[in-house]
């Protein structure tokens, strides 16, 4: 018999460019729905031409633009869902703020509670105000509500390191976000003479792409080079810097597209370069390992997780370094190719498919 789950979101299904929110959070949602009855509960409303028959969704009216009240008309809704038929589990991605209500909730109603911490619920870099670890009032609401979740969940061991520094030793179970690889197939590489170098990200300061084009700046200094910047339309700052830095013909800003079409760009691509200040994982880098694709990058979420067996790994903001260790692999094809290798072996072993059943047997556990 199938357990009727309730789902709590910040947003990120059927929202932004293509409808498309985070592609891979849909996924799960959609292989969570095929063994539990699914309501979500979503903050952000979808863009109109969103549809799923997967699962029921509920979001406030779209004329209601205050945060707290968008907040309060899905409790509303929730507790009147719940009133005609029970949920027996109630499940957060994201842990502030929605975690907060769905261990509220769980604690009213007797019902376990289950928090999936994402990005900047584990994080806290003052310099650029990024995450809410470094937030003595918000960072406290969030420890009270972590410990008190039936379940928690990250995405990285990162995660869970970052939490320790902040003094949060509680038991996390860790599930990495697997590539669907029916999508994502792995390519071997053919050498050429142009190196094609790709970044996924969007234009926000814990992405940290001047990193990028400094890194970049470097290494086509000591072989021909193209880099391709895909999720960034236009950004005047980014564009600035490649003037400055003399590359401006040697980059390309290829925007926002369709999901469905990024395994193009990771078949176009040798090197992923991805230079963030933090991250929970980084799913373009979990896909470019499964497409063949070396991950160089800085050193925290899926990167800081695995051994340099795996890909590069610098320091945050050490361009030098990174441009360094990109340029020798360059001419260092056995450790390329044991790379990818170890790279590919991860991502076969922890798919899409692997995340769900992970995600089912801590849900099913409670």
């Amino acid at each position: 018999m199938k357990k009727r789950l309730a789902i709590w979101l910040h947003g990120g299904i059927g929202t932004g460019h293509f409808a498309q929110g985070v592609p891979m959070l849909e996924k799960l949602l959609n292989g969570l729905a095929e063994t539990s009855d699914l309501v979500i509960y979503s903050h952000c409303a979808p863009n109109k031409e969103f549809r799923s028959s997967r699962f029921v969704f509920k979001t406030a009216p779209r004329s209601v633009t205050s945060g707290i009240l968008r907040w309060l008309y899905l409790i509303a809704y929730f507790l009147i869902d719940n009133f005609k038929n029970r949920f027996q589990v109630i499940f957060s991605f994201w842990g502030y703020p929605s975690g907060i209500i769905v261990v509220v909730l769980g604690k009213l109603l007797n019902r376990p509670s289950v928090i999936f911490l994402l990005g900047a619920d584990a994080a806290g870099i003052p310099s650029i105000d990024y995450g809410i670890l470094h937030k003595k009032c918000k960072k406290e609401i969030a420890f009270w509500t972590y410990r008190r979740a039936s379940c928690l969940l990250c995405i990285s061991k990162f995660q869970v390191d970052q939490l320790k520094k902040y003094g949060f030793y509680h038991p996390i179970n860790v599930i990495p976000w697997g590539a669907d690889l029916s999508l994502h197939r792995f390519k071997q590489r053919s050498g050429h003479s142009l190196l094609n170098i790709i970044h996924v990200g969007y234009y926000t300061p814990v992405k940290d792409q001047m990193t990028l084009l400094m890194a970049f700046a470097m290494i086509i200094r000591e072989c021909p080079a193209k880099l391709k910047i895909l999720g960034i339309d236009r950004c005047d700052d980014i564009q600035k810097k490649c003037i400055e830095l003399g590359i401006d013909q040697h980059v390309e800003l290829a925007g926002i597209i369709p999901y469905n079409q990024m395994p193009i760009h990771y078949d176009w691509a040798d090197i992923m370069l991805h230079t963030s200040m933090s991250e929970g994982q980084c799913g373009a880098l979990t896909e470019a390992a499964a497409s063949g694709v070396l991950m160089a990058g800085t050193n925290v979420g899926l990167l800081y997780d695995l051994s340099e067996d795996y890909g590069i790994k610098v320091a945050v903001g050490d361009f030098k370094d990174l441009a360094m260790k990109v340029i020798s692999i360059v001419h260092d094809e056995q450790a390329w190719n044991e790379k990818i290798s170890n790279a590919r072996m991860w991502s076969e072993k922890h798919d899409l498919f692997w995340t769900i059943n992970e995600l089912n047997a801590a849900i099913h556990a409670l």
